[in-house]
Parts: C-alpha cells; structure tokens; sequence
C-alpha cells in the first residue's frame, strides 16, 4: 500500500511539474488565412478553452480525451508573394522571373498548454500518441515534395502591376485533449492540424 502511494506522489509530482510550452507551425506566418467557419487554434480565447475543456475533463483512469471544436473546416491561403512588379512608364516591359523553392510539408501541426510536439523520423507529430488517438484519415500523412526550378515570361503592361503569390486551399482540424494516467491528469491543452489539399502559383495583373 505504502508503494503505491509513493508511486502516486511522484506522479503528482510529475504531472504538477509538466512544463506549458506553445508550439508554432509555418502556416501560422501565411500573409493570409480564411476559415469558411470556426477559428485557428492560436484564436481561441479562455473563454473557448473553459467551454471546450468541460468536454474533457471527466477522468479516465489511462489515455487521452479529446473534444474537436472544428474538424476538416475548409481553408484558402496564400503563403507568400513571390514577386510584386510594376510599370509606372509608358511602354510595355518584358520581365523574365526565375524562382527555385522547395516546398515543405503539407501537413502542419501546432499545440498549447502541456501538450507537446516532437520529431520522430524526420516528421512533427505529437508526443505521447495524440496522433493515433485523433484516428486522422490516410489523407493526414507528413509528404515533402522535391525543389522546385521555373522560369516565368511575361510582358507588364504601361500602368500596370504584377503580382505572382502561393495560392492555396486546406483543412482545419482542432480541439483540446486531456491524457490521464491512472485518472490523474498528465496533459492538457490545445491542438491543430492543418492539411494541403492544393497549392499553385497564381498570376494577377491590375492597374495602378
């Protein structure tokens, strides 16, 4: 009996002791996010986390629990301008770009409070197997893609500009979750999942 307690000192111990960490992902540094509904995860306010955190307070003796406030919400984005240009002269300018640029993941996490986010063969997940108990679908999977190399040529007309961004779409999956152990909590906090689904360059021309 006296071990058992001991044992369950030290967890307490631990488990008080869990350090709050607030992990980023790129995505969260777009120039532009639109949610066709919900919030980002880094929008939650503490009114969100006491609604949310009801949903997962009820102990459990081991594992996680897990409340999703938004799940696969659509998104549209642009990460980035790739260029700008403009011609403010009288005569059309033929202007040739070049760009190579690897892209990165298409999966992106981030996470608050105590729950934690790691890399584990070359790829984020988050610790202590909140990815399996999320039960994601095959589409949530890390894949990087190569570099890019590409030469664009186009003519700017006279009082008009340019502009070359990354354009894309995704989904939004996001909630708290709690892990227990032996009905103690462990972790809690907030987490977010965010999945390309496409992604391209696009070309706009406008008068200034």
């Amino acid at each position: 009996m006296k071990k058992i307690v001991f044992i369950l000192l030290i967890l307490g111990l631990i488990m008080n002791g869990t350090i709050q960490i607030q992990a980023s992902s790129v995505y969260q540094n777009y120039e532009s996010m639109t949610l066709t509904s919900g919030k980002l995860l880094e929008n939650f306010s503490d009114d969100d986390y006491k609604t949310y955190y009801k949903k997962v307070d009820k102990r459990k003796f081991i594992g996680w629990k897990i409340y999703k406030a938004n799940s696969s919400v659509k998104v549209s984005y642009i990460s980035e301008t790739l260029f700008s240009y403009y011609n403010d002269g009288y005569t059309a300018i033929d202007y040739t770009y070049k760009l190579d640029r690897k892209v990165s993941s298409k999966l992106g996490l981030s996470a608050s409070g105590s729950i934690g986010i790691k890399l584990s063969n070359d790829k984020k997940v988050f610790k202590n197997n909140l990815d399996g108990s999320l039960k994601l679908s095959a589409d949530y999977t890390i894949s990087s893609e190569d570099k890019e190399s590409y030469e664009i040529t186009l003519k700017v007309d006279p009082g008009t500009q340019v502009d070359l961004y990354i354009y894309g779409e995704g989904k939004i999956t996001n909630g708290v979750a709690c892990r227990y152990i032996f009905w103690m909590r462990a972790d809690r906090g907030g987490y977010e999942i965010f999945l390309v689904t496409t992604q391209y360059q696009r070309l706009e021309k406008k008068r200034i």
